[in-house]
């Protein structure tokens, strides 16, 4: 298992703590995501389950959001390794509302320390539940370096378009530490599914 520095150690007790008051009183925040993970081995077989919320949205979502309303444009909010979808690292550091990439993203590919993204996410259809509208944003990463990668941190990047007459705006849209590093062997697949929903 990954060690986490001290400061990042006592951030994610703080969220954790958050988490369970909300969950134990069926407190929703307006616009709300988590973050699901699965590992699975070379023949299908599920070796880890995992699901927290998701606590950092940065500066690139909101001006995104903006965006979307408005005629106003926006900078590449930093270069991008994916297009668009989920990207995952082994970074440690608490995320930042200024931040731009992952601290520490793999790299795509089948070398040391590398994994197997794929073309493009899946993404699901807005699904209501009551006053609740969510979809999700899905991919599945495959090792196949030759080691075992420990992964610790994941993020939502979309794409930018700088040949667009409104340079619509791209780069890192979430950060996110995960509350518990996961290994995954070589061989096996990591699928990450991010479920954004807003509630009124």
């Amino acid at each position: 298992m990954l060690r986490y520095p001290i400061s990042t150690l006592l951030y994610l007790a703080k969220l954790s703590i958050k988490d369970k008051i909300q969950d134990t009183l069926k407190l929703h925040n307006n616009i709300d995501a988590y973050i699901t993970i699965e590992v699975k081995d070379k023949n299908g077989n599920i070796i880890k389950r995992h699901k927290q919320r998701s606590h950092s949205f940065v500066a690139n979502f909101l001006a995104g959001l903006r965006y979307a309303f408005s005629s106003t444009t926006y900078p590449n909010a930093g270069s991008l390794a994916y297009s668009t979808g989920i990207q995952i690292g082994t970074g440690t550091a608490t995320p930042s509302i200024n931040d731009t990439a992952l601290t520490n993203p793999i790299a795509n590919g089948t070398g040391s320390g590398e994994m197997q993204y794929p073309t493009s996410p899946t993404f699901g259809g807005l699904t209501a539940n009551g006053n609740t509208i969510s979809f999700i944003i899905q991919s599945t990463i495959t090792n196949n370096s030759g080691a075992s990668i420990t992964v610790s941190e994941a993020g939502l990047l979309a794409e930018s378009c700088s040949s667009c007459s409104n340079n619509a705006l791209g780069g890192l849209l979430a950060h996110d530490l995960l509350s518990s590093a996961i290994t995954v062997p070589n061989g096996s697949a990591i699928t990450i599914t991010y479920t954004i929903s807003v509630t009124t």
